[in-house]
């Protein structure tokens, strides 16, 4: 499959949460969106998804389970195990992404933040385009096989990411959460001052 196709078949992916939280969240004003939120509400069904509880409110995230299955299936495990309760989102840039699930995240130090290692390598499975809403592995640049435990959620395309790392998921509800988050005062690295803890990472079904 050419990288044409594949961004193709991941902004289907992308375009029905988002055109449904669109519809759902405004009335029809025509016929045509009333059969365009018909249409969409019919490809709904209930899946797996998992929720980040913060202060700022919850992030409902939907695992890429067909283009990256063993990343969404070790975050998936990680979130079962209780591993990110209590991690941080240690690094944030105000429109653009928000980055945490480093274990060095649960002390009171934050100059360690961002180099914790939790005992694992997670093997890199690289195919789709990193867009607004996509949720990626990270690692240090041109490392990809060093990505264990953390993540990052991006606020806007960042097609210069694409091909170098693993997008895993797509957040499907707290878009406006992942925002504030991004906009809490930092220091001038992109650290916030205050600590954005993740209270529970857990695993529910809805309807998405």
């Amino acid at each position: 499959m050419n990288r044409l196709s594949r961004f193709l078949k991941f902004s289907l992916l992308l375009t029905v949460p988002t055109l449904f939280i669109s519809c759902h969240n405004s009335q029809p004003k025509s016929g045509m969106q009333m059969a365009q939120k018909r249409d969409i509400e019919a490809q709904r069904h209930e899946q797996e998804v998992i929720v980040i509880d913060t202060d700022y409110g919850d992030i409902v995230i939907l695992p890429a389970t067909k283009s990256a299955p063993n990343t969404s299936r070790k975050f998936r495990e990680l979130a079962e195990q209780g591993f990110y309760d209590g991690l941080a989102f240690h690094f944030v840039e105000p429109g653009k992404i928000i980055q945490g699930g480093d274990i060095n995240s649960r002390d009171d130090d934050p100059a360690n933040d961002g180099t914790g290692d939790p005992g694992f390598n997670q093997e890199p499975e690289i195919s789709a385009p990193n867009l607004r809403g996509s949720v990626g592995l990270a690692h240090p640049p041109d490392e990809p096989n060093k990505g264990n435990s953390q993540f990052y959620i991006l606020l806007t395309d960042m097609p210069n990411l694409d091909g170098r790392y693993t997008v895993f998921g797509i957040v499907v509800d707290g878009m406006s959460v992942v925002e504030k988050i991004s906009r809490v005062t930092a220091d001038p690295q992109g650290h916030p001052l205050k600590k954005v803890v993740m209270k529970r990472v857990y695993i529910e079904k809805r309807v998405v």
